[in-house]
């Protein structure tokens, strides 16, 4: 209880009120939580917990999820505790220590195999809960996207690359950026029926470990995330199966398109 007290006034110095420095580290124990769950671990009164969410969703602190069930009740995931470290870095001073290696032991004690899918709701929201996931990744990283979302994504691509982690890209149309690791393109022949199959679409795997696919439908941004084994094997072999496609398509286009039209639409539009 002593070292909660100290984490949750350590917070405090650095903005948080008492009920958001609550909420914080019971949703770092266990996430995603609804607003009942919330209430129960943390102590924080029930009708203060949905207006404190509220506020920390606004201020970046928490991120509301959702598993697609209009039905279902809110849930919500908190900030990475090394992106609120970052954040909050200049302030933190004497109590960055202390909360590192509290919040990494809080982090580490709940239970983090939760596989479900889940959805990040908003366009800025999805964006940089992808750019933290890269962040965080050590390993290994695919990625299918837009050079739009590419751009965005870039300086932390570039921040895991200069720090060892293997990356392979598949852009959709052509990157602005110098790219320092294997990275594909799609076929220029391919991209007219791509702005109408793929626009929006992003896909990305990270360590092996989780997988996040962002979609815009009807104009309604969103991130669905996953850290179920058939996701990420499903989307990992769609990027690649995408790399290998693209790869014949430059090595064999002209014999390709004999075979099957100028656009490849005697290939494409079979379904």
């Amino acid at each position: 209880m002593m070292k909660k007290d100290k984490i949750i006034n350590s917070l405090k110095m650095n903005g948080f009120t008492e009920y958001e420095a609550k909420i914080y580290i019971s949703l770092l124990k266990s996430f995603p939580a609804n607003g009942n769950m919330i209430a129960n671990d943390s102590g924080v009164p029930g009708p203060k917990v949905y207006e404190t969410l509220r506020k920390m969703e606004d201020k970046g602190y928490v991120f509301l999820v959702s598993d697609g069930d209009k039905k279902s009740s809110k849930r919500y995931s908190p900030l990475p505790y090394k992106d609120l470290l970052a954040f909050f870095e200049k302030g933190f001073n004497e109590n960055k220590d202390i909360l590192e290696t509290s919040l990494e032991e809080i982090a580490n004690s709940g239970d983090q195999e939760w596989t479900e899918i889940f959805r990040m709701e908003g366009y800025e929201t999805s964006i940089e809960a992808i750019a933290s996931a890269i962040d965080n990744s050590s390993s290994k990283i695919y990625l299918s996207c837009w050079s739009k979302e590419f751009t965005l994504l870039y300086p932390t691509l570039l921040a895991a690359h200069e720090r060892g982690v293997k990356i392979v890209t598949m852009i959709f149309d052509e990157p602005k950026e110098e790219i320092y690791w294997p990275t594909f393109t799609h076929h220029k022949r391919l991209r007219e029926i791509l702005h109408i199959r793929h626009s929006n679409e992003l896909n990305i795997v990270l360590d092996e470990r989780k997988v996040i696919v962002f979609e815009i439908f009807d104009d309604l941004p969103s991130a669905v995330v996953s850290s179920h084994k058939a996701m990420i094997e499903t989307t990992k072999k769609y990027i690649r199966h995408d790399i290998y496609v693209n790869r014949v398509i430059h090595d064999l286009g002209d014999q390709l398109v004999t075979i099957y039209g100028e656009k490849f639409e005697r290939l494409i539009d079979d379904f």
